[in-house]
């Protein structure tokens, strides 16, 4: 099998990654919070302690506003309906994931709310500032933004907008599902107040973990219910974390997510990304010289992109070019990638796009397989 769909979630995964998982179940099995004993103390511990660890990762020196969710849409919710009030004015790009535009269209529809949408030039970023600018009103209270889209890999200037932002006085979120783990993130250099991550994908870790990081004192909380603190309190604790961390957390996952952390601290986050890089340089070089093929990115894009790369045969469904590479072994996704807005962008709406997403731990033989594959489906 030749998997090539890390962006929908990461596999395989670092062996540090299994073996912490499999030792949790039986080396941390208490309720961390809950138990004044041995055991659930070191649980304890040893959540706060990949708390620190993720904090530092992003840039951040407050390990309390690391939150542990249930995956990056829960963590977008939180923000979303956590932090806007009745006559509020959101901005987003054209490049948005249905886990950032259903919940504004949700908020919208109930006439509490307003948003609109900035164009992205994906090869210009003077000009994505610029209908930045031209969007933003004087309600304007939030701007949240992918770093990298999901289906172009297209990373949008995080640091500018960040300085966008602070300068007129907007809070800054951003989806950083497609880059968490992959491009360099820090939260204090590009002002940003709010990061929502898929720790199931660029940081190795399970399905079922997710991660909010960001100053939670002005946020509602999303989630009401026991958290082993302030227990003869009848109201949410409002401290953080605690204020959203309501339910048992997913020990296992938590601690297989700081395995994943402390891999790539390891091997260095500049060297996984080089890998990615030049394995889509590769490819998109490759397919670039076949007749049939529609390409949506260029090797000039992928220099600077997320490692997602979306194309087309001519003349074929998405869903049927997918379907084929999959008899072969070969795993993508076809389709709109809950993506439709960067669809009506590229024009592929209609048909959608076939996605491939390599990962550290794809080889050049991968890829050179897909093409082969590819080359003889044209």
């Amino acid at each position: 099998m030749v998997y090539l769909d890390n962006s929908a979630t990461s596999f395989p995964k670092p062996k540090q990654v299994y073996f912490a998982y499999k030792n949790a179940l039986r080396s941390f099995y208490s309720n961390p919070g809950r138990g004044g004993y041995e055991n659930a103390l070191k649980t304890a511990e040893k959540i706060y302690e990949i708390r620190e660890r993720a904090a530092a990762f992003f840039g951040t020196d407050k390990s309390e506003n690391v939150v542990f969710t249930g995956n990056c849409t829960q963590a977008i919710n939180m923000v979303l309906k956590g932090f806007l009030q009745p006559g509020d004015h959101v901005l987003i790009s054209d490049l948005e994931h249905n886990a950032v535009v259903r919940p504004l269209e949700g908020l919208r529809r109930k006439g509490k709310i307003k948003y609109d949408i900035f164009e992205t030039d994906i090869y210009d970023d003077e000009k994505t500032m610029q209908s930045v600018h031209e969007k933003l009103r004087p309600e304007t209270k939030l701007l949240f933004c992918t770093h990298a889209s999901n289906v172009l890999g297209v990373v949008l200037p995080l640091e500018k907008i960040g300085a966008f932002c602070k300068k007129h006085g907007i809070a800054f979120a951003v989806d950083a599902a497609q880059s968490g783990g992959i491009l360099p993130l820090d939260m204090r250099a590009y002002h940003i107040d709010y990061l929502c991550l898929a720790p199931h994908k660029g940081l190795f870790a399970p399905m079922g973990t997710g991660l909010f990081i960001g100053e939670g004192e002005r946020l509602a909380p999303y989630t009401e219910g026991g958290t082993g603190s302030a227990s003869l309190d009848l109201a949410q604790p409002r401290f953080m974390p605690d204020k959203f961390e309501s339910g048992t957390l997913n020990v296992s996952g938590i601690i297989a997510l700081g395995a994943g952390i402390e891999y790539i601290e390891r091997v260095g986050l500049r060297h996984i990304y080089e890998k990615d890089r030049l394995l889509l340089s590769y490819l998109c070089e490759r397919l670039k010289a076949m007749r049939g093929i529609e390409l949506y990115t260029d090797a000039a894009q992928l220099s600077q992109s997320a490692p997602v790369f979306s194309f087309n045969l001519k003349g074929k469904e998405s869903e049927a070019v997918a379907e084929h590479l999959a008899e072969k072994g070969i795993c993508v996704r076809a389709g709109l990638h809950c993506a439709p807005l960067a669809h009506r962008k590229i024009g592929t709406a209609q048909r959608g796009t076939v996605r491939i997403s390599p990962s550290f731990f794809t080889t050049e033989s991968d890829i050179n397989y897909a093409i082969d594959t590819i080359k003889n489906m044209l």
